[in-house]
């Protein structure tokens, strides 16, 4: 299975080629301010979104399939609730923004984690990471194709240099939806070409006022509890 850190880094990548989409630019010569200030402006019209990511996985010569339901409401609000096929009980992720949970059904273990007080992100941490993705990734756009009849761009990414994911994910494609300019679709493919990875984004909505409600976690009843401070 994907790891976490590199999923979202898929999803981090999406987002900063729908900034430069976004933004009008098309110049090979843009500079990584210039697209984390798009980055920014953009942000700013945003305070929550939901979607589905319904994702396989064809490594190692097995599928494996998982849906996750994702809410994210500013300034550091998260839920996550991962479904998989013939598990009954799901696992659950949530932050109110100053306490994390984590349950996984398993051990029906619940893990408790006291965020430190955080201030909002600052525009260097923005380009940091802009940067990282422009020096280590060629992107290209392929064209346009219809996904689930909406209009979207095709890019493909590759890395410019190999790293310990190389033989997991050395391409990724990403459809961008040319009304919303948010992704519909990934798909990673190693070093051989094969498919690895293929994620649906479904009912993505945006501004949809989000209530704080939906982000306090309940325990489980029988569940183990570890407070990690």
């Amino acid at each position: 299975m994907i790891t976490k850190k590199k999923f979202r880094s898929i999803i981090m990548l999406a987002a900063i080629i729908m900034a430069l989409f976004a933004s009008g630019c098309t110049e090979k010569n843009i500079s990584a301010e210039e697209i984390a200030t798009q980055m920014l402006d953009k942000q700013n019209g945003i305070q929550d979104y939901s979607y589905t990511a319904h994702m396989i996985s064809y490594m190692g010569g097995k599928l494996e399939e998982s849906e996750s339901n994702i809410m994210i409401k500013k300034p550091n609000m998260f839920k996550e609730i991962i479904t998989e096929p013939g598990k009954e009980n799901k696992t659950i992720s949530i932050s109110d923004g100053e306490i994390a949970w984590s349950y996984t059904p398993d051990t029906n273990t619940v893990t408790k984690i006291k965020l430190p007080k955080a201030s909002e992100p600052t525009r260097n941490d923005y380009i940091n990471i802009i940067n990282e993705f422009l020096n280590d990734t060629n992107v290209t756009v392929l064209g346009v194709e219809n996904v689930d009849g909406r209009k979207t761009y095709l890019l493909e990414t590759t890395p410019k240099e190999k790293d310990g994911d190389y033989e997991l994910i050395y391409k990724t494609k990403i459809w961008i939806d040319q009304e919303t300019w948010m992704p519909l679709r990934y798909e990673t493919y190693n070093g051989d070409g094969n498919l690895t990875i293929k994620v649906e984004i479904r009912d993505l909505k945006v501004n949809t006022e989000i209530p704080d409600s939906e982000f306090k976690f309940e325990i489980p009843s029988g569940a183990k509890v570890v407070d990690l401070k």
